[in-house]
């Protein structure tokens, strides 16, 4: 019985062209190797197994009996080995079941992978996605073998090695229509004198607009914080608050909740939209295949 832990593989493949071909020479040409290295496979493999393999009778070679047995078991080994080192060419998405995990944050969610999954739906039925938040810890989680994309402010996913940006997104207000102060384009005055929705995962910190505030030596009265975009346009719909928020997010909850949206009385600056992915993915078919889909989806 041979020894796993001194038997060299790389006989493994010698030992399916001798067992197929029974003889030295056929075997030898297949395997572009001389008769003599050849013939000094053969002895090694002799020892290691204990066995013969090939038999001499008459003018020709015959199988031993264990090479009889070994022989559908070998080949079997060696397709099994050549079928998990094959990179495939292409993803078939249209027959895949493959479960993605997908890193995002709820913008995400709701402005790209919402989109994504509607058009997959149609093209790509059997793929299935798994979503799972991005809120914190963004280098560690980017720096982990646990998701196949991740979806977020560029700012966020700087620390991932391969990233590409999708779009750019800007910010602006909402209120509810019949709002009985407001007018259409509100002054700082007008538009601090509301109170104020802020989203924040992690409770009342600072908001994009804080900062331009503060250059300008004011302050907004923030009168509820929420962790997740769709509580906030809820809000504003049934009260006389306010709400800054990315654009597509305004655009999407504005007809739902007959909101008014207009752009903010200051200057907000906007963020990139981007995607990233592990190193190792880069030759996957099928997350490349993801990442085309996600391009050319038009980010209205």
């Amino acid at each position: 019985m041979a020894d796993i832990r001194t038997f060299d593989l790389n006989l493994l493949k010698v030992l399916d062209v001798l067992l197929s071909e029974s003889q030295v020479s056929a075997a030898a040409r297949r395997l572009n190797l001389s008769q003599p290295a050849a013939s000094a496979a053969l002895t090694r493999l002799r020892a290691a197994l204990g066995n013969p393999l090939l038999v001499r009778e008459g003018q020709s070679m015959r199988l031993s009996p264990l090479a009889e047995q070994l022989r559908p078991k070998v080949r079997s080994v060696l397709v099994e080995i050549e079928q998990t080192l094959r990179t495939p060419s292409e993803f078939d998405a249209a027959t895949s079941e493959r479960s993605f995990r997908i890193l995002a944050n709820d913008y995400a969610a709701i402005v790209v992978l919402a989109p994504l999954i509607e058009l997959l739906q149609r093209h790509a039925s059997g793929v299935k996605f798994e979503i799972l938040p991005l809120e914190d810890s963004f280098v560690e989680r980017l720096a982990g073998d646990d998701y196949d994309l991740a979806v977020r402010d560029r700012w966020s996913l700087r620390s991932a090695r391969h990233i590409e940006t999708l779009f750019k997104e800007d910010y602006v207000c909402i209120a509810r229509n019949g709002h009985p102060r407001l007018p259409r384009k509100p002054t700082v005055d007008e538009f601090l004198g509301e109170g104020h929705v802020l989203i924040s995962p992690r409770g009342r910190v600072p908001g994009v607009i804080d900062m331009p505030l503060k250059s300008m030596r004011r302050e907004r009265r923030v009168a509820v914080t929420v962790p997740h975009f769709l509580a906030g346009p809820a809000m504003v719909a049934r009260t006389d608050f306010v709400m800054t928020l990315p654009r597509r997010i305004a655009r999407r909850f504005s007809k739902l909740y007959d909101l008014r949206v207009f752009p903010p009385p200051f200057r907000v600056v906007g963020f990139d939209v981007a995607m990233a992915w592990r190193p190792r993915s880069d030759a996957d078919p099928a997350i490349r295949w993801l990442r085309e889909r996600v391009q050319k989806i038009e980010f209205a």
